[in-house]
């Protein structure tokens, strides 16, 4: 179990944004939100102010989105792990994502219960390379 992360969340969706923090704020590790975003202009701010170990991003929202937004976060907070989340299947944008440089992917189907464990394991993947 990965443990004290400090997680940006970015996402357009206020409700998503509290449910998506209630989320991390209860894991055990001792995982917390330390910022949220409405949208890739504001999430760019807050990562270079909060330097977050993981931000969790939007693909789709107003003002720039979260394809936008990636190599400028990846930028502004260069250490942090950015994984991408969407409505749209994995087999639609995850590969996309993963080119544009982000870390992993996630749908937003079902987070209440998949959140965690399918982050961590994007988290512990043998694979994951700091670009």
């Amino acid at each position: 179990m990965t443990k004290n992360l400090n997680v940006l969340v970015v996402d357009d969706s206020d409700d998503l944004r509290d449910l998506i923090c209630m989320v991390i704020d209860r894991h055990p590790g001792g995982w917390k939100v330390v910022a949220t975003a409405a949208d890739g202009r504001q999430a760019i701010d807050v990562a270079r102010a909060s330097q977050p170990d993981v931000v969790l991003l939007d693909i789709s929202m107003p003002v720039m989105d979260g394809m936008q937004a990636l190599p400028l976060i990846r930028e502004a907070a260069p250490e942090a792990l950015v994984v991408m989340l969407s409505g749209y299947p994995v087999a639609t944008a995850g590969q996309g994502a993963l080119n544009a440089g982000a870390h992993g992917y996630l749908e937003k189907s079902d987070l209440v219960k998949t959140l965690i464990p399918r982050l961590e394991r994007i988290l512990n993947a043998p694979s994951l390379v700091r670009r």
